[in-house]
């Protein structure tokens, strides 16, 4: 498993310096061709363990979806990764609230780097502010609600976008349609095919 940046000095948003334990870059096999992309560090997972959707509800519940699909190898802390995990923003903000615009935007160079380096051919963004940055760089545009969106392929060249809702709100009913959706594009070693 590999962190691809180390940045950890950044100072671009003083709420967030001020609320954040540590900064939290992406996480897991660069080489796999699948990322997920969630908003921010939560408060009591990523911010205190370093590891983005680890050690909190919404971590444990990814963790169970990416066993399902075989993304990872267990639930564990030592799992094996066949995807890679990040965020739009890099720092847990204030109250563990969603990221601001002018936060995911100051942190979307970090963002940019990780998919410019491993050039995925499968993206999830978890939750509706993730949604919208993968939108407004592959599609152009934001993509719309992600109540909608959930769980529906779009394209934009050679790279699929399967939204999904933030595991903090997500149903079960929604989890089973995520699953169904993604497991065609993710094959038994846990590639995501070409499109």
């Amino acid at each position: 498993m590999v962190t691809l940046l180390h940045h950890q000095d950044c100072g671009r948003c003083p709420a967030l310096v001020a609320s954040r334990r540590r900064i939290v870059h992406g996480y897991g096999d660069a080489a796999s061709g699948i990322v997920f992309i969630g908003e921010a560090p939560g408060r009591h997972g990523a911010d205190q363990t370093g590891i983005p959707f680890w050690g909190d509800r919404s971590g444990r519940v990814l963790r169970r979806i990416l066993v399902r699909v075989g993304l990872a190898s267990d639930e564990t802390a030592g799992a094996t990764l066949r995807c890679f995990i990040t965020n739009t923003v890099r720092c847990c903000p204030p109250g563990n609230r969603t990221p601001a615009p002018r936060e995911v935007c100051a942190c979307s160079e970090w963002l940019h780097m990780e998919l410019d380096i491993i050039k995925p051919r499968l993206i999830i963004p978890v939750g509706r502010i993730a949604l919208r940055e993968v939108g407004m760089r592959y599609l152009g545009r934001n993509p719309g609600a992600i109540r909608t969106l959930h769980a529906t392929v779009l394209f934009s060249n050679n790279v699929a976008i399967l939204p999904l809702i933030h595991p903090a709100r997500i149903s079960h009913a929604d989890i089973q349609a995520f699953i169904a959706a993604v497991k065609p594009l993710v094959d038994s070693r846990g590639t995501s095919h070409e499109f």
